[in-house]
C-alpha cells in the first residue's frame, strides 16, 4: 500500500500541473508581501522558489529520461531474441549437415 501511495506521488511530481502550482505556491506570497533586503531576496530564491520549482522540474526530467531508457531496454530485448531466433535456427541447419564433414557445432548444446 505505501509502495503505490510512494509510485504516486513520484508520478504526480512529474506532471506540469503539479510544475505550475509549484510556481505559484513560490510566485503568489510574493502579492502580498515582497521581500525588503538582499538577504530576504536570497532566502526567498534558495529556500522557496528553487527548491519548490527544481523538485517539480527534476521529477519531469527523471519521468522522461526513464522512459527514454525502457524503450531502449525494449529495443535491445526484442533484436537480442531475433538474433537468438536466428542463431537456435543456424545451428538446427548445421546440426542437420553429414556426420562425415568433420566440422563441430559449438553451438549445437547451447541452442535447445
Amino acid at each position: 500500500m505505501i509502495d503505490k501511495a510512494m509510485t504516486l506521488i513520484a508520478d504526480s511530481l512529474g506532471t506540469d500541473a503539479c510544475i505550475i502550482i509549484f510556481v505559484l505556491i513560490a510566485v503568489v506570497p510574493l502579492w502580498y508581501q515582497l521581500p525588503q533586503t538582499i538577504l530576504e531576496w536570497q532566502q526567498w530564491l534558495s529556500q522557496t522558489a528553487i527548491q519548490l520549482i527544481a523538485l517539480a522540474i527534476l521529477a519531469k526530467v527523471s519521468k522522461i529520461e526513464g522512459g527514454k531508457q525502457a524503450k531502449l531496454i525494449r529495443e535491445t530485448h526484442d533484436i537480442v531474441i531475433r538474433e537468438l531466433k536466428l542463431l537456435k535456427e543456424l545451428c538446427k541447419e548445421t546440426t542437420n549437415e553429414p556426420e562425415n564433414s568433420g566440422s563441430k557445432n559449438i553451438f549445437t548444446d547451447y541452442a535447445h
